[in-house]
Protein backbone atom coordinates (compact mmCIF):
# COMPACT_ATOMS: atom_id res chain seq x y z
CA UNK A 1 0.00 0.00 0.00
CA UNK A 2 0.82 3.57 -0.72
CA UNK A 3 0.32 6.97 0.68
CA UNK A 4 0.85 10.05 -1.01
CA UNK A 5 0.55 13.80 0.90
CA UNK A 6 -0.28 17.11 -0.75
CA UNK A 7 1.12 19.11 2.09
CA UNK A 8 4.75 19.03 0.90
CA UNK A 9 4.64 20.62 -2.17
CA UNK A 10 0.89 22.67 -1.07
CA UNK A 11 3.62 23.87 1.82
CA UNK A 12 6.61 24.84 -0.78
CA UNK A 13 4.44 26.63 -2.71
CA UNK A 14 2.99 28.64 -0.27
CA UNK A 15 6.60 29.63 1.05
CA UNK A 16 8.27 30.69 -2.44
CA UNK A 17 5.25 33.04 -2.81
CA UNK A 18 5.54 35.36 -0.14
CA UNK A 19 8.27 38.06 1.00
CA UNK A 20 10.60 37.63 4.09
CA UNK A 21 9.21 41.25 4.60
CA UNK A 22 5.77 39.20 5.62
CA UNK A 23 7.59 38.03 8.93
CA UNK A 24 7.66 34.24 7.03
CA UNK A 25 11.26 32.79 6.57
CA UNK A 26 12.06 30.44 3.78
CA UNK A 27 13.14 26.45 4.87
CA UNK A 28 15.73 24.44 2.89
CA UNK A 29 14.72 20.81 2.67
CA UNK A 30 16.66 19.69 5.33
CA UNK A 31 15.04 22.21 7.71
CA UNK A 32 11.52 21.42 5.93
CA UNK A 33 12.02 17.57 7.06
CA UNK A 34 11.72 18.45 10.63
CA UNK A 35 8.24 19.70 10.21
CA UNK A 36 5.51 17.59 10.73
CA UNK A 37 2.03 18.67 9.70
CA UNK A 38 -1.61 16.85 8.60
CA UNK A 39 -2.69 16.57 4.61
CA UNK A 40 -6.77 17.54 4.16
CA UNK A 41 -6.59 15.69 1.28
CA UNK A 42 -4.76 12.34 0.76
CA UNK A 43 -4.36 9.74 -1.74
CA UNK A 44 -4.58 5.94 -0.81
CA UNK A 45 -3.94 3.36 -3.51
CA UNK A 46 -4.15 -0.71 -3.02
CA UNK A 47 -2.29 -3.02 -5.15
CA UNK A 48 -4.51 -5.97 -6.01
CA UNK A 49 -2.14 -8.18 -3.91
CA UNK A 50 -3.65 -6.57 -0.65
CA UNK A 51 -7.05 -6.48 -1.35
CA UNK A 52 -9.30 -9.13 -0.40
CA UNK A 53 -9.29 -12.94 -2.66
CA UNK A 54 -11.56 -11.73 -4.94
CA UNK A 55 -10.52 -8.91 -6.21
CA UNK A 56 -7.21 -10.25 -6.50
CA UNK A 57 -8.27 -13.01 -8.17
CA UNK A 58 -9.91 -10.64 -10.88
CA UNK A 59 -6.60 -8.06 -10.83
CA UNK A 60 -8.14 -5.22 -9.17
CA UNK A 61 -6.74 -2.13 -7.36
CA UNK A 62 -8.15 0.76 -5.40
CA UNK A 63 -7.24 4.17 -5.87
CA UNK A 64 -8.78 6.47 -2.61
CA UNK A 65 -8.93 10.23 -2.52
CA UNK A 66 -9.97 11.17 1.01
CA UNK A 67 -10.42 13.77 3.08
CA UNK A 68 -9.28 14.15 6.70
CA UNK A 69 -12.18 16.06 8.02
CA UNK A 70 -15.58 15.72 9.76
CA UNK A 71 -18.27 17.27 7.35
CA UNK A 72 -21.39 18.40 8.24
CA UNK A 73 -24.69 17.80 5.88
CA UNK A 74 -28.79 18.48 5.78
CA UNK A 75 -30.15 17.64 2.41
CA UNK A 76 -33.26 16.61 0.80
CA UNK A 77 -34.06 15.32 -2.65
CA UNK A 78 -37.05 15.00 -4.21
CA UNK A 79 -36.49 11.91 -6.19
CA UNK A 80 -33.48 10.08 -6.35
CA UNK A 81 -33.61 7.56 -9.47
CA UNK A 82 -30.52 6.04 -10.13
CA UNK A 83 -29.49 3.18 -12.97
CA UNK A 84 -32.82 3.35 -14.33
CA UNK A 85 -33.13 1.01 -17.56
CA UNK A 86 -29.81 0.36 -19.42
CA UNK A 87 -27.67 -2.93 -19.00
CA UNK A 88 -30.05 -3.85 -16.32
CA UNK A 89 -33.09 -3.86 -18.27
CA UNK A 90 -36.33 -2.11 -17.89
CA UNK A 91 -37.47 -3.52 -15.10
CA UNK A 92 -37.37 -0.33 -12.88
CA UNK A 93 -34.05 1.30 -11.22
CA UNK A 94 -31.44 -0.13 -9.01
CA UNK A 95 -32.88 2.61 -6.86
CA UNK A 96 -35.48 4.97 -6.91
CA UNK A 97 -36.37 6.46 -3.60
CA UNK A 98 -39.07 9.84 -3.24
CA UNK A 99 -38.26 12.02 -0.67
CA UNK A 100 -35.05 11.49 0.92
CA UNK A 101 -34.01 13.48 3.21
CA UNK A 102 -30.46 13.19 5.84
CA UNK A 103 -30.04 15.13 8.79
CA UNK A 104 -29.18 15.10 12.23
CA UNK A 105 -30.65 12.88 14.59
CA UNK A 106 -32.86 14.63 15.50
CA UNK A 107 -36.59 13.89 15.02
CA UNK A 108 -38.68 16.71 16.11
CA UNK A 109 -40.28 18.74 13.87
CA UNK A 110 -37.66 21.83 14.18
CA UNK A 111 -35.00 20.29 15.32
CA UNK A 112 -34.54 18.06 12.49
CA UNK A 113 -34.60 20.59 10.28
CA UNK A 114 -32.08 23.15 12.08
CA UNK A 115 -29.45 20.01 12.39
CA UNK A 116 -27.08 18.25 10.22
CA UNK A 117 -25.26 14.78 9.54
CA UNK A 118 -21.94 14.25 10.61
CA UNK A 119 -19.53 12.30 7.52
CA UNK A 120 -16.02 11.98 9.26
CA UNK A 121 -13.30 11.30 6.25
CA UNK A 122 -15.68 11.18 3.12
CA UNK A 123 -13.73 10.04 0.07
CA UNK A 124 -13.94 8.91 -3.41
CA UNK A 125 -12.73 5.52 -4.48
CA UNK A 126 -11.60 3.81 -7.72
CA UNK A 127 -11.71 0.41 -8.85
CA UNK A 128 -9.26 0.13 -11.51
CA UNK A 129 -8.73 -3.30 -13.24
CA UNK A 130 -4.86 -3.93 -14.37
CA UNK A 131 -3.79 -1.12 -12.18
CA UNK A 132 -0.11 -1.22 -12.96
CA UNK A 133 -0.49 -2.05 -16.95
CA UNK A 134 -1.16 0.98 -18.84
CA UNK A 135 -2.73 -0.19 -21.69
CA UNK A 136 -4.81 -2.88 -20.00
CA UNK A 137 -6.16 -0.34 -17.64
CA UNK A 138 -9.98 0.23 -16.73
CA UNK A 139 -11.99 1.78 -14.35
CA UNK A 140 -14.49 -0.95 -13.25
CA UNK A 141 -16.44 0.58 -10.43
CA UNK A 142 -16.47 4.01 -8.23
CA UNK A 143 -17.98 5.12 -4.92
CA UNK A 144 -18.63 7.80 -2.62
CA UNK A 145 -18.34 7.06 0.69
CA UNK A 146 -17.37 8.05 4.19
CA UNK A 147 -15.85 6.31 7.38
CA UNK A 148 -18.72 7.13 9.23
CA UNK A 149 -21.91 8.59 9.25
CA UNK A 150 -23.93 10.01 12.06
CA UNK A 151 -27.33 10.83 11.18
CA UNK A 152 -30.94 10.07 10.74
CA UNK A 153 -31.69 8.77 6.67
CA UNK A 154 -35.60 9.05 6.04
CA UNK A 155 -37.90 8.52 2.95
CA UNK A 156 -40.99 9.15 1.93
CA UNK A 157 -43.55 11.80 3.27
CA UNK A 158 -45.76 9.95 6.01
CA UNK A 159 -45.63 6.46 7.88
CA UNK A 160 -49.49 5.19 6.32
CA UNK A 161 -50.45 2.32 5.16
CA UNK A 162 -49.90 3.80 1.61
CA UNK A 163 -46.01 2.43 0.56
CA UNK A 164 -44.37 6.25 -0.43
CA UNK A 165 -40.56 7.02 -0.60
CA UNK A 166 -38.76 3.51 -1.21
CA UNK A 167 -40.02 2.09 -4.61
CA UNK A 168 -36.80 -0.48 -5.48
CA UNK A 169 -33.43 -0.44 -3.61
CA UNK A 170 -30.18 -2.20 -5.06
CA UNK A 171 -27.66 -2.75 -1.98
CA UNK A 172 -26.67 -4.09 2.02
CA UNK A 173 -28.36 -3.32 5.07
CA UNK A 174 -28.39 -5.02 7.85
CA UNK A 175 -31.43 -4.22 10.27
CA UNK A 176 -32.02 -4.59 13.88
CA UNK A 177 -33.71 -3.52 16.70
CA UNK A 178 -31.36 -2.85 19.45
CA UNK A 179 -27.27 -3.97 20.02
CA UNK A 180 -28.57 -7.50 20.86
CA UNK A 181 -28.33 -8.50 17.38
CA UNK A 182 -32.24 -8.96 17.10
CA UNK A 183 -35.28 -8.34 15.52
CA UNK A 184 -37.80 -8.05 18.62
CA UNK A 185 -41.55 -7.46 18.37
CA UNK A 186 -44.77 -6.93 19.79
CA UNK A 187 -47.72 -8.78 18.01
CA UNK A 188 -51.28 -7.90 18.77
CA UNK A 189 -53.78 -10.26 16.95
CA UNK A 190 -57.53 -8.93 16.45
CA UNK A 191 -60.11 -11.13 18.23
CA UNK A 192 -62.32 -13.37 16.63
CA UNK A 193 -66.23 -15.40 16.77
CA UNK A 194 -67.59 -18.45 15.76
CA UNK A 195 -64.79 -20.33 15.16
CA UNK A 196 -65.53 -24.45 14.37
CA UNK A 197 -67.40 -24.31 11.42
CA UNK A 198 -68.18 -23.99 7.95
CA UNK A 199 -64.98 -22.73 5.97
CA UNK A 200 -63.52 -19.49 5.27
CA UNK A 201 -60.96 -18.36 2.33
CA UNK A 202 -58.23 -20.02 4.18
CA UNK A 203 -60.08 -23.45 4.60
CA UNK A 204 -62.07 -25.83 6.33
CA UNK A 205 -63.16 -24.75 10.22
CA UNK A 206 -64.58 -27.77 11.54
CA UNK A 207 -63.60 -30.03 14.15
CA UNK A 208 -63.76 -33.70 13.69
CA UNK A 209 -63.36 -36.07 16.37
CA UNK A 210 -64.60 -38.72 18.71
CA UNK A 211 -66.70 -38.61 21.42
CA UNK A 212 -66.83 -41.15 24.15
CA UNK A 213 -70.00 -41.61 26.72
CA UNK A 214 -70.25 -42.37 30.45
CA UNK A 215 -67.16 -44.21 30.99
CA UNK A 216 -68.00 -46.74 28.28
CA UNK A 217 -65.26 -46.48 26.09
CA UNK A 218 -65.84 -47.95 22.52
CA UNK A 219 -68.93 -49.06 23.60
CA UNK A 220 -70.86 -45.66 23.44
CA UNK A 221 -68.34 -43.69 20.80
CA UNK A 222 -69.54 -41.34 18.30
CA UNK A 223 -67.69 -39.90 15.58
CA UNK A 224 -68.51 -36.13 14.72
CA UNK A 225 -68.06 -32.93 13.04
CA UNK A 226 -69.10 -29.65 14.31
CA UNK A 227 -71.39 -27.76 12.28
CA UNK A 228 -72.38 -24.48 13.74
CA UNK A 229 -71.10 -22.28 16.22
CA UNK A 230 -67.53 -21.83 18.22
CA UNK A 231 -65.72 -20.56 20.63
CA UNK A 232 -64.80 -16.65 20.92
CA UNK A 233 -61.29 -15.34 20.91
CA UNK A 234 -60.65 -11.77 22.26
CA UNK A 235 -58.08 -9.05 20.99
CA UNK A 236 -54.92 -10.17 22.43
CA UNK A 237 -52.10 -7.68 22.96
CA UNK A 238 -48.11 -7.67 23.07
CA UNK A 239 -47.34 -11.20 22.14
CA UNK A 240 -43.42 -10.88 21.99
CA UNK A 241 -40.90 -12.32 19.26
CA UNK A 242 -37.40 -12.08 18.59
CA UNK A 243 -36.09 -13.15 15.04
CA UNK A 244 -31.90 -12.91 13.61
CA UNK A 245 -31.64 -9.68 12.79
CA UNK A 246 -32.74 -8.46 8.72
CA UNK A 247 -29.62 -8.84 6.00
CA UNK A 248 -31.27 -6.78 2.82
CA UNK A 249 -28.88 -7.83 0.38
CA UNK A 250 -29.67 -7.80 -3.00
CA UNK A 251 -30.69 -5.53 -6.62
CA UNK A 252 -33.84 -3.90 -7.16
CA UNK A 253 -35.53 -5.08 -3.79
CA UNK A 254 -39.15 -3.75 -3.13
CA UNK A 255 -39.79 -5.56 -0.44
CA UNK A 256 -38.13 -7.66 2.63
CA UNK A 257 -39.17 -10.77 4.80
CA UNK A 258 -39.56 -11.16 8.55
CA UNK A 259 -39.68 -14.91 9.69
CA UNK A 260 -40.35 -16.15 13.55
CA UNK A 261 -42.15 -18.34 15.99
CA UNK A 262 -44.64 -16.20 17.71
CA UNK A 263 -46.26 -18.23 20.78
CA UNK A 264 -49.45 -18.27 21.13
CA UNK A 265 -51.12 -18.51 25.15
CA UNK A 266 -52.70 -21.10 26.49
CA UNK A 267 -56.55 -21.53 25.70
CA UNK A 268 -59.13 -22.33 28.47
CA UNK A 269 -62.18 -23.01 27.53
CA UNK A 270 -65.14 -23.54 30.47
CA UNK A 271 -68.41 -25.28 29.92
CA UNK A 272 -71.71 -23.03 30.12
CA UNK A 273 -71.79 -23.88 34.08
CA UNK A 274 -68.39 -22.57 34.43
CA UNK A 275 -69.05 -18.48 34.25
CA UNK A 276 -66.44 -17.67 31.96
CA UNK A 277 -67.18 -14.51 29.66
CA UNK A 278 -68.64 -15.22 26.26
CA UNK A 279 -66.16 -12.94 24.46
CA UNK A 280 -63.23 -14.42 26.32
CA UNK A 281 -60.62 -12.62 28.41
CA UNK A 282 -57.00 -12.38 28.09
CA UNK A 283 -54.49 -12.87 31.44
CA UNK A 284 -51.41 -10.75 31.55
CA UNK A 285 -48.22 -11.02 33.51
CA UNK A 286 -48.40 -8.10 35.78
CA UNK A 287 -44.76 -7.39 35.35
CA UNK A 288 -43.91 -7.90 31.79
CA UNK A 289 -47.25 -6.70 30.37
CA UNK A 290 -47.48 -9.70 27.74
CA UNK A 291 -50.62 -12.11 27.59
CA UNK A 292 -49.98 -15.68 29.82
CA UNK A 293 -53.62 -17.03 28.92
CA UNK A 294 -57.28 -16.81 27.32
CA UNK A 295 -60.28 -17.90 29.44
CA UNK A 296 -63.19 -18.61 27.11
CA UNK A 297 -66.62 -20.18 26.85
CA UNK A 298 -66.16 -23.30 25.15
CA UNK A 299 -69.38 -23.42 22.72
CA UNK A 300 -72.18 -23.39 21.98
CA UNK A 301 -71.44 -25.83 19.34
CA UNK A 302 -73.44 -27.83 17.07
CA UNK A 303 -72.18 -30.76 16.50
CA UNK A 304 -73.36 -33.78 14.06
CA UNK A 305 -72.88 -37.19 14.50
CA UNK A 306 -71.02 -38.89 11.67
CA UNK A 307 -71.25 -42.77 13.17
CA UNK A 308 -72.09 -44.28 16.20
CA UNK A 309 -70.79 -47.85 17.64
CA UNK A 310 -73.25 -49.60 19.71
CA UNK A 311 -75.02 -48.50 23.00
CA UNK A 312 -73.81 -44.72 21.47
CA UNK A 313 -76.34 -44.99 18.91
CA UNK A 314 -79.27 -45.34 20.83
CA UNK A 315 -78.62 -42.02 22.47
CA UNK A 316 -76.75 -40.35 19.08
CA UNK A 317 -77.62 -41.92 16.27
CA UNK A 318 -76.05 -41.49 12.84
CA UNK A 319 -76.93 -37.90 11.39
CA UNK A 320 -78.33 -36.58 14.36
CA UNK A 321 -77.44 -32.91 15.95
CA UNK A 322 -76.67 -31.82 19.79
CA UNK A 323 -77.41 -27.68 18.96
CA UNK A 324 -75.88 -26.87 22.71
CA UNK A 325 -72.08 -28.20 23.16
CA UNK A 326 -69.98 -26.59 25.45
CA UNK A 327 -66.58 -27.94 26.13
CA UNK A 328 -63.73 -27.65 28.50
CA UNK A 329 -60.52 -28.36 28.94
CA UNK A 330 -57.35 -26.93 27.60
CA UNK A 331 -55.09 -25.98 24.14
CA UNK A 332 -51.42 -25.50 24.74
CA UNK A 333 -48.55 -25.23 23.28
CA UNK A 334 -50.05 -22.89 19.95
CA UNK A 335 -47.28 -21.38 18.03
CA UNK A 336 -47.31 -19.62 14.66
CA UNK A 337 -44.66 -19.17 12.44
CA UNK A 338 -45.16 -15.59 11.43
CA UNK A 339 -43.92 -14.53 7.71
CA UNK A 340 -44.40 -10.72 7.48
CA UNK A 341 -43.52 -10.09 3.97
CA UNK A 342 -42.93 -5.84 4.35
CA UNK A 343 -42.84 -3.22 1.14
CA UNK A 344 -39.74 -0.94 1.42
CA UNK A 345 -42.51 1.68 0.58
CA UNK A 346 -43.66 1.36 4.73
CA UNK A 347 -40.04 1.63 5.86
CA UNK A 348 -39.55 5.51 6.87
CA UNK A 349 -36.79 5.69 9.21
CA UNK A 350 -33.44 4.61 9.39
CA UNK A 351 -31.14 6.03 11.84
CA UNK A 352 -27.48 6.09 10.62
CA UNK A 353 -24.27 5.34 12.47
CA UNK A 354 -22.22 3.46 10.07
CA UNK A 355 -19.70 3.57 6.95
CA UNK A 356 -22.00 4.52 4.30
CA UNK A 357 -21.20 4.48 0.94
CA UNK A 358 -22.79 5.30 -2.88
CA UNK A 359 -21.32 3.14 -5.81
CA UNK A 360 -21.77 2.28 -9.18
CA UNK A 361 -19.91 -0.91 -10.99
CA UNK A 362 -19.88 -2.49 -14.33
CA UNK A 363 -18.96 -5.73 -12.14
CA UNK A 364 -19.53 -7.18 -8.73
CA UNK A 365 -17.06 -5.45 -6.78
CA UNK A 366 -16.09 -6.21 -3.16
CA UNK A 367 -15.07 -2.69 -1.59
CA UNK A 368 -12.14 -2.53 0.70
CA UNK A 369 -13.66 -2.44 4.34
CA UNK A 370 -16.96 -3.24 3.54
CA UNK A 371 -18.61 -6.65 5.56
CA UNK A 372 -17.94 -10.33 4.16
CA UNK A 373 -21.29 -11.01 2.29
CA UNK A 374 -21.62 -7.46 1.35
CA UNK A 375 -20.29 -7.62 -2.74
CA UNK A 376 -21.78 -4.75 -5.04
CA UNK A 377 -23.34 -6.22 -8.02
CA UNK A 378 -23.33 -4.34 -11.34
CA UNK A 379 -25.00 -0.98 -11.58
CA UNK A 380 -25.65 1.42 -8.21
CA UNK A 381 -25.21 0.14 -4.59
CA UNK A 382 -26.04 1.71 -1.64
CA UNK A 383 -24.43 0.00 1.51
CA UNK A 384 -24.01 0.32 5.50
CA UNK A 385 -21.28 -1.40 6.71
CA UNK A 386 -22.92 -1.42 10.74
CA UNK A 387 -26.39 -2.26 11.75
CA UNK A 388 -28.83 0.08 11.45
CA UNK A 389 -30.97 0.01 14.86
CA UNK A 390 -35.02 0.64 14.37
CA UNK A 391 -36.36 -0.60 17.51
CA UNK A 392 -39.04 -3.08 18.48
CA UNK A 393 -41.02 -4.07 15.44
CA UNK A 394 -44.45 -2.82 16.64
CA UNK A 395 -47.49 -2.91 13.81
CA UNK A 396 -50.01 -0.28 14.38
CA UNK A 397 -52.92 -2.46 13.92
CA UNK A 398 -54.22 -5.27 14.99
CA UNK A 399 -53.21 -8.67 12.91
CA UNK A 400 -56.05 -10.45 11.78
CA UNK A 401 -55.44 -14.63 12.77
CA UNK A 402 -58.55 -15.79 11.02
CA UNK A 403 -56.10 -17.89 9.18
CA UNK A 404 -55.18 -19.90 12.11
CA UNK A 405 -58.52 -21.48 13.05
CA UNK A 406 -58.25 -23.82 9.75
CA UNK A 407 -55.05 -24.88 10.95
CA UNK A 408 -56.18 -25.40 14.91
CA UNK A 409 -59.52 -27.32 13.60
CA UNK A 410 -57.48 -29.42 11.56
CA UNK A 411 -54.56 -30.16 14.47
CA UNK A 412 -57.35 -30.06 17.33
CA UNK A 413 -58.91 -32.83 15.03
CA UNK A 414 -56.15 -35.04 14.40
CA UNK A 415 -55.86 -34.95 18.59
CA UNK A 416 -59.40 -35.59 19.60
CA UNK A 417 -59.23 -38.60 16.87
CA UNK A 418 -56.36 -40.24 19.16
CA UNK A 419 -57.34 -39.13 21.95
CA UNK A 420 -61.62 -38.77 22.35
CA UNK A 421 -63.20 -36.42 24.01
CA UNK A 422 -65.44 -37.62 27.11
CA UNK A 423 -68.41 -36.53 28.77
CA UNK A 424 -70.66 -38.02 31.73
CA UNK A 425 -73.56 -35.94 31.02
CA UNK A 426 -76.39 -38.13 30.52
CA UNK A 427 -78.71 -35.25 30.76
CA UNK A 428 -77.13 -33.53 27.90
CA UNK A 429 -76.97 -36.57 25.97
CA UNK A 430 -81.07 -36.93 26.28
CA UNK A 431 -80.96 -33.75 24.87
CA UNK A 432 -82.49 -32.49 27.94
CA UNK A 433 -79.84 -29.36 27.91
CA UNK A 434 -76.76 -28.01 26.78
CA UNK A 435 -74.23 -30.93 26.46
CA UNK A 436 -70.77 -30.65 27.77
CA UNK A 437 -67.90 -32.59 26.35
CA UNK A 438 -64.34 -32.82 28.17
CA UNK A 439 -61.63 -32.39 25.52
CA UNK A 440 -59.07 -32.63 27.89
CA UNK A 441 -55.75 -31.05 27.10
CA UNK A 442 -54.73 -30.66 23.88
CA UNK A 443 -51.31 -29.86 23.11
CA UNK A 444 -49.99 -28.82 20.06
CA UNK A 445 -46.63 -28.03 20.04
CA UNK A 446 -45.48 -30.28 17.67
CA UNK A 447 -47.73 -28.92 14.91
CA UNK A 448 -46.49 -25.06 14.40
CA UNK A 449 -49.09 -22.82 12.91
CA UNK A 450 -48.26 -20.81 9.37
CA UNK A 451 -49.67 -16.80 10.17
CA UNK A 452 -48.20 -14.74 6.85
CA UNK A 453 -49.20 -11.21 6.68
CA UNK A 454 -47.37 -8.38 4.80
CA UNK A 455 -47.43 -4.48 4.41
CA UNK A 456 -47.92 -3.69 8.22
CA UNK A 457 -47.48 -0.24 9.63
CA UNK A 458 -45.16 -0.17 12.12
CA UNK A 459 -45.55 2.11 14.52
CA UNK A 460 -41.52 3.06 15.01
CA UNK A 461 -40.90 4.16 11.51
CA UNK A 462 -43.09 7.72 11.86
CA UNK A 463 -40.37 10.81 11.68
CA UNK A 464 -40.51 14.18 11.75
CA UNK A 465 -40.17 16.48 8.69
CA UNK A 466 -36.73 17.82 7.75
CA UNK A 467 -38.22 21.52 6.80
CA UNK A 468 -39.45 24.41 8.94
CA UNK A 469 -42.84 25.56 8.47
CA UNK A 470 -44.95 22.37 8.41
CA UNK A 471 -44.01 21.46 5.20
CA UNK A 472 -43.75 17.13 4.49
CA UNK A 473 -41.13 18.15 2.19
CA UNK A 474 -39.58 20.99 0.62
Amino acid sequence: MKRTTLVAGVTLCFLNSVHAADGLNLLDDQELSKVNGQALLSMTVTNPENTNAQMKAENIGFYKLGMDAVMDLNINVKSLKLGCGGVNGAGGCDIDIDNLSLSGQSNTADGRASSSAQLTNPFIEFAVKNPNSAAAREIVGFRLSADKVVGLLTTGTENSSKPNGINSLSGYMKVQSDSSGTIKGLASTAGTRYNLYGSNQYGNLSVNGRLQALGLGGLAEVNFTTTAGGFNIPDINNNPFTTPAIVVNGTRMKSVTLVSRVNVPDILLGDDKSGYSTEGKVNYDPVTGYPTGVTALGGKVTATVTSCNLLACLLAPTNSKFENVYMNGKITGVTADLTLNQSLGLIHNLPINSALSLSLQKQAVKWMGTNDDDIAQKGWWLSAKDPVNIGDVIPQDLINIDQLFPQIGTAVSAYLQKNPAKTNDLGGLLKLGALTANIGNIDLSSTPLKLNVENLILKGQSFASNCYGGLKFC
